[in-house]
């Protein structure tokens, strides 16, 4: 069996399941160090663009990873990819709901 190459790593399904960890990582790093700016206008801004980025990014390489799984494999990483980026980001928009509606 010399002859078989080695399985390659789905790389864009692990990119996707990690990426809505960084994305939470941001935005508790951000609301750690804010202190009392969580309606700020600085605050507002980053919150409101960084973490949709990251989490649109993770879905993205999510859904670009799917194609893949029947030749590299990494099943589990992109279907899991996939439904956190869509949790987190539903999550996401609740808390816009909770920070900035009065």
């Amino acid at each position: 069996m010399p002859d078989q190459k080695p399985i390659q790593t789905n790389h864009l399904a692990i990119a996707g399941f990690l990426l809505p960890f960084i994305a939470c990582a941001l935005v508790c790093a951000w609301v750690l160090f804010s202190e009392d700016r969580l309606v700020s206008l600085s605050f507002s801004i980053v919150y409101i663009v960084t973490p949709p980025a990251v989490l649109f990014a993770g879905l993205c390489t999510s859904l670009k990873s799917i194609p893949l799984i029947e030749k590299r494999g990494d099943r589990d990483y992109a279907y899991a990819g996939l439904f956190l980026n869509v949790f987190f980001l539903i999550v996401y928009f609740l808390s816009l709901l909770y920070v900035f509606y009065p």
